[in-house]
């Protein structure tokens, strides 16, 4: 993000004006929850281009340990020991940032982001500026990247879900994020938060009937064997946030924090790439229709009923439990939105 470069770069800057910098060597733990398999998994492949880069330009005096699968404990124990420096790279979801800093929850307002590109195009330009500089305020964790995102789809294993009356009674596992909660509860599901390590065993057994995520987290946790149907409504676009800590960055010489700064960049495009490949080639609909769901596909009639309940019930959380700053953040995101559009595709 152009925040955090620049960030590295006054820091590499100020270290030089100082006087050159002893050599040393770097151990950077990057931890994250998917499995350690960069042909399933686009959080491991941008792990893997960013323990390359690190390794390779560095003549090895700096050493990347990816601990894959939750090794390092679950969202929220990752985001605790970035904060210690225990963890110097953690590839974090929402659900985890959202516990530090609660306004994120604005980023999850339902059907704000027509695609991946005009995504990217916010995440990646003043917004995501502005977004890495808030969560640093309330943090001290540092956002470096947005990256290796994808649209949700909605699975259950009770009946076909065309609209929102299909919802009905429905419990539907979420992340513990207010306006995902919020979002399900409207739509007339009840809401039912579960840790992504014990998902799998509460759709078999049916503690919950339903969940959402994009498709390739879908088959990471091998979801698609405890459901029957798949709603394509693409209502929340979900991504990996790279955080580190000050501590760690602040440790950094200026030809190491070069080197980070670039492996991250890397990361970034690698991992965005290695996300819609997987979509093309393994992890799309013909994923879940091979698995034995039933897919569908709403009309835009019925994406604007889920819609039309989804989103005022998610900026009255904002408002009413998170506070004044996320509605800020969500009427600033909408505007990022607006602007991408504009001029990517030249929409008024």
């Amino acid at each position: 993000m152009g925040r955090f470069r620049n960030t590295a770069l006054a820091f590499a800057a100020s270290a030089m004006a100082a006087g050159p910098a002893l050599s040393q060597s770097v151990t950077i733990t990057l931890a994250h929850e998917e499995p350690a398999d960069a042909a399933t998994s686009a959080a491991h492949m941008s792990a893997m281009v960013f323990k390359d880069i690190i390794e390779t330009r560095s003549n090895g005096d700096m050493v990347v340990d990816i601990q894959a699968a939750s090794a390092m404990g679950n969202q929220r124990e990752r985001m605790e020991l970035t904060q210690a420096d225990i963890i110097q790279v953690n590839i974090a979801a929402i659900g985890g940032l959202a516990q530090f800093y609660p306004e994120i929850n604005a980023i999850d307002l339902p059907f704000a982001f027509p695609d991946e590109i005009v995504a990217d195009h916010v995440f990646d330009g003043p917004f995501g500026d502005m977004l890495a500089e808030n969560i640093h305020a309330a943090t001290d964790l540092r956002l470096l990247a947005v990256t290796a995102g994808d649209f949700y789809v909605f699975t259950n294993s009770t009946r076909e879900v065309r609209s929102p009356a299909d919802m009905e009674g429905l419990r539907v596992r979420t992340m513990s994020v207010p306006s995902h909660i919020a979002m399900m509860n409207a739509l007339g599901a009840a809401a039912t938060p579960v840790p992504w390590d014990e998902l799998y065993s509460a759709l078999e057994t049916g503690v919950v009937d339903a969940q959402h995520n994009p498709i390739p987290i879908v088959a990471v946790g091998n979801l698609q064997e405890v459901q029957r149907y798949a709603t394509v409504t693409n209502h929340l676009y979900g991504a990996d946030w790279w955080m580190t800590s000050d501590l760690f960055l602040d440790s950094l010489t200026p030809e190491q924090t070069r080197i980070f700064t670039n492996a991250v960049e890397a990361a970034r495009t690698a991992g965005r790439g290695a996300k819609m490949g997987l979509r093309a080639t393994r992890f799309g609909t013909a994923f879940l229709e091979d698995a034995g769901l039933e897919v569908y596909a709403p009309t835009p009639e019925e994406l604007a009923q889920f819609r039309d309940l989804a989103a005022p019930a998610v900026m009255d959380v904002l408002a009413d439990e998170i506070g004044a700053g996320a509605v800020t953040l969500a009427e600033a995101m909408l505007e990022a939105v607006a602007a991408a559009e504009a001029e990517i595709y030249g929409a008024e």
